[in-house]
């Protein structure tokens, strides 16, 4: 069962807005309002990860950050808080000393899956994998030549694999050839791989295909894949007031 990472905020802007981040992530997630029944309720989902925006009313703020700490920090569970100034992380400091802040406004998603990624295993995964939407050639290699190859949809990508979106999938196990963009179509990655499943993916919305592991990369397309991966991030236009 994978982890879930609760989303606490006191608007439901604001709740979208970190819902999909987490979802561009690939997260499992929860949501709730930074008030105490919402907070408790959130609690029964035992997550590994509470990500808060706490509000900017004082006396609800405290009290948020007090529930934080008793329901969450003080039992182990890693915490992140996303503020918009370097004076509201001095006032998170108070009440709640070392816990992990982003700062920014708008928040540079990038830093806040740095921050996560220091917390949190990512629901067990150890790259960062981003939904996507993308046209992915593939073919097995020695059973079609030329440049013929098959075209589908990709819709997560990760350093380590992707799901392509597809009718008719490779049986488990298929040895495959890949080719994609990246940079807006400036390059084009070359990639072997082995699909690893078959079945239905997706989140929101289910698709039909098959999940792909990535093999034999060189050093310098991983890296080229990274930045890629990073890049696309952007940032999270948080509220500054809630």
């Amino acid at each position: 069962m994978r982890q879930t990472i609760l989303i606490v905020a006191g608007q439901s802007g604001t709740l979208l807005g970190l819902a999909q981040a987490m979802l561009k992530f690939g997260y499992q997630i929860a949501t709730a309002y930074a008030d105490p029944a919402e907070i408790e309720k959130g609690a029964d989902f035992q997550p590994g990860l509470v990500l808060l925006r706490p509000p900017q009313d004082e006396p609800a703020r405290a009290q948020c950050l007090d529930l934080i700490r008793t329901r969450f920090a003080s039992r182990g569970v890693p915490v992140l808080i996303c503020v918009s100034t370097v004076e509201e992380e001095r006032g998170v400091q108070e009440r709640l000393p070392g816990v992990a802040v982003v700062v920014g406004h708008p928040v540079r998603l990038n830093d806040l899956y740095t921050r996560m990624q220091e917390l949190f295993d990512l629901a067990r995964r150890r790259e960062l994998r981003i939904t996507t939407e993308q046209v992915v050639a593939h073919r097995e290699p020695g059973v079609v030549h030329g440049d013929f190859y098959y075209y589908d949809t990709m819709r997560s990508l990760s350093s380590n694999g992707c799901f392509i979106e597809t009718a008719a999938p490779y049986p488990v196990g298929t040895a495959i050839e890949m080719v994609f963009c990246i940079g807006g179509g400036a390059k084009s990655l070359k990639l072997t791989g082995r699909v690893r499943r078959v079945g239905e993916a997706g989140s929101g919305k289910t698709w039909l295909g098959m999940g792909v592991e990535f093999e034999n990369l060189p050093e310098s397309t991983r890296a080229a894949l990274e930045s890629f991966l990073m890049n696309q991030l952007g940032t999270l236009d948080l509220p500054s007031t809630l």
